[in-house]
């Protein structure tokens, strides 16, 4: 009996951890970020196409982010609901349209969907709109290694994933893989990966190069961990290396 209500209790503790990821994201619409709609309006001034492609190296770092905070495979019937954030502590000094729009740091954050389906697969969608600007992907995960729940076990994760992104001043899609590899126990699972970005940006009609598009193709490496805050409820953060340019990722999330 004691047991049992030592259960109940820690059911009710969890209870606060639960609403509270509930709330985050509604509470991250309402921040203003650094990144906004108003950060991207020197898109409509620029007059060289070389202008376009460090800022399309800056979105796409930013879209690709947050695709994995462990390499354990979900299951099949797992579920994960998750609020994350994408941080570049600067703009490339080569991009001159955010930096007009005194974006400094640039971040992004988005709210996270993932579930788990038969032969070690997990598919997950994600999204983002504020201030004009509007993001929605998604992408799969494959377990490369047979899921093992013993402590300090590797794990080992394969990454593909799409994204499109439209505001007033331009659309943009993004492609990103990767491979992750991580270790741990169900308190703590330290994680390192390695990909890509591939980012197209179009500029928009309002712009003298209205339909020119630039691609970018750029490496990006992390390193990071998860935690267990409580039965079911994790954050993570890691320090991200992308197209030459130092940032972070993290997040709070419920995994099932």
């Amino acid at each position: 009996m004691t047991r049992k209500a030592t259960e109940g209790n820690g059911g009710q503790r969890r209870a606060p951890a639960f609403r509270c990821l509930l709330l985050l994201p509604v509470a991250l619409g309402g921040i203003p970020s650094p990144l906004s709609a108003d950060s991207f309006s020197a898109v409509g001034t620029i007059t060289s196409a070389a202008s376009l492609k460090p800022f399309a190296r800056d979105l796409g770092g930013l879209m690709g982010s947050n695709s994995f905070h462990t390499a354990r495979p979900l299951g099949f019937s797992g579920f994960e609901l998750s609020a994350d954030d994408a941080v570049q502590f600067a703009p490339d000094k080569n991009d001159t349209i955010l930096r007009a729009g005194g974006a400094k740091p640039i971040w992004m954050p988005m709210v996270q969907a993932d579930i788990g389906m038969p032969y070690r697969f997990d598919g997950f969608v994600r999204g983002t709109s504020y201030q004009g600007f509007t993001m929605a992907g998604g992408g799969l995960r494959y377990g490369l290694l047979k899921t093992n729940d013993k402590s300090w076990a590797p794990q080992l994760l394969a990454v593909l994933e799409g994204d499109v992104a439209a505001d007033p001043y331009f659309s943009a899609t993004h492609y990103g893989g990767g491979i992750a590899a991580s270790i741990g126990n169900r308190f703590i699972a330290p994680y390192l990966g390695a990909g890509f970005d591939a980012t197209q940006v179009t500029v928009g009609s309002d712009s003298t190069l209205n339909g020119t598009s630039v691609s970018v193709l750029e490496p990006r490496f992390t390193a990071g961990t998860q935690i267990a805050l409580r039965a079911f409820v994790y954050a993570h953060l890691s320090y991200v290396y992308m197209h030459r340019q130092n940032g972070a990722q993290g997040g709070l999330g419920v995994r099932f």
